[in-house]
């Protein structure tokens, strides 16, 4: 499937030794230790391969561990190879002119999703017990949702996002942006945070709670097959106590042309010139990319109202929040499509101009937790998953 790019086969051998003695001689351990994982290639780690899927920084090795995998290494994790990304984890197959391209395990003709794919490919074939992706568009949520395992997208400054590839990481990067682990169970997803955060967590609240429930946000059509799962997960809800509410956020719309306005007035100031005189050595994907970023000007103006109509939007999100703690929808618009192809129709109905992963973007402008679940399969096989 080629989830895996960057091998430290030697390395982590040599760390299971040392793991080994440690237990020989009853040393404390850490909660994981001895346990492999695998890490995004956009994640840098000391001495390996660091190139964000792009031939642009072909050769480039890490200086540093990312803080979030030194706390996993920390409590004994073993890190056993890097995952493969698309190019500058901004599109949604896990395809670049580094690595290749990743296929999904289910169905090798179908994208395993972005920009986490190679990972979440790795986890659902048993390859690593826990991973590690990053997310700012969706890129835990939908390769997770695509290829049936967990991801979770922790709340905002709960993770370090330090030693993670893009530009620069610019100011509404570092707002969006979040590295959070992939697992096969909700409990190795926990467990992942908790040594990813390096710091306490809040112990669970008890139940029941108001759950809002929504089929889709207004901005582009939902599979019924998406839309099914999130009513048989709602079912199980109410069947556990759980209020039900249909509701959907507010302002779906507006924040997602906001955070729209934000990420690229970014990349229209940061990437032309990154690439210039050096077109023909990106992907499809990347000279689509610059050739849309050409047509924008970057705009100080926008950006810096955008920026404060979101702070203005934070508060009415933070009350719907409050009367609903949990909210329930879809993770992606339809199931894994056919790689390379996007997403153009949903049942029959054509797609409307915008991001096609709007359902991820009200989490993410929000700074607010949001984990992909699975949720069974379509009759075709394919994982589904809801969103919470």
């Amino acid at each position: 499937m080629n989830a895996v790019v960057v091998r430290c086969f030697e390395r982590a051998r040599e760390e299971a030794r040392v793991a080994e003695r440690a237990l020989a001689a009853g040393n404390d351990v850490g909660p994981l230790h001895g346990v492999p994982i695998t890490v995004k290639e956009a994640v840098e780690l000391e001495g390996l391969p660091f190139t964000n899927g792009s031939r642009l920084d072909a050769g480039r090795l890490g200086r540093v561990d990312a803080p979030a995998v030194g706390g996993l290494c920390a409590a004994g994790g073993i890190v056993l190879d890097k995952t493969n990304i698309p190019e500058f984890c901004c599109f949604y197959d896990a395809d670049n002119e580094v690595y290749g391209t990743t296929s999904n395990p289910h169905d090798p003709a179908r994208t395993p999703g972005g920009s986490s794919g190679g990972e979440a490919a790795a986890l659902a074939m048993g390859m690593s017990a826990l991973g590690v992706g990053s997310d700012l568009a969706s890129s835990i949520r939908n390769p997770a949702a695509r290829c049936g395992v967990f991801g979770h997208k922790p709340s905002r400054g709960l993770v370090s996002v330090a030693g993670h590839a893009g530009f620069g990481l610019p100011p509404a990067w570092q707002l969006f942006v979040t590295i959070g682990p992939m697992a096969r169970t909700a409990a190795d997803l926990e467990l992942g945070l908790r040594c990813m955060a390096g710091a306490g967590l809040a112990p669970p609240e008890p139940g029941p709670f108001a759950v809002a429930v929504y089929e889709e946000d207004g901005l582009q059509p939902v599979a019924a097959a998406c839309r099914g799962a999130v009513r048989r997960a709602a079912r199980a809800l109410a069947e556990r106590g759980h209020h039900l509410e249909d509701a959907q956020p507010p302002s779906p719309g507006e924040a997602r042309a906001l955070f729209d306005t934000l990420v690229e007035t970014e990349l229209a100031h940061y990437v032309p010139g990154l690439t210039t005189g050096r077109e023909d050595e990106l992907s499809r994907n990347g000279r689509g990319m610059v050739t849309m970023l050409k047509t924008l000007r970057p705009d100080l103006g926008a950006y810096l109202d955008a920026g404060r109509r979101l702070n203005e939007l934070q508060s009415e999100a933070d009350e719907w929040m409050e009367r609903r703690p949990i909210a329930l929808c879809p993770v992606t618009p339809v199931p894994a499509p056919l790689a390379a192809e996007g997403i153009k129709t949903v049942d029959g109905e054509p797609t409307r101009p915008g991001g096609k992963m709007t359902l991820c973007t009200w989490p993410t402008a929000f700074g607010l937790p949001a984990v992909s679940v699975p949720a069974g399969r379509d009759e075709t096989g394919m994982p589904l998953a809801v969103q919470i």
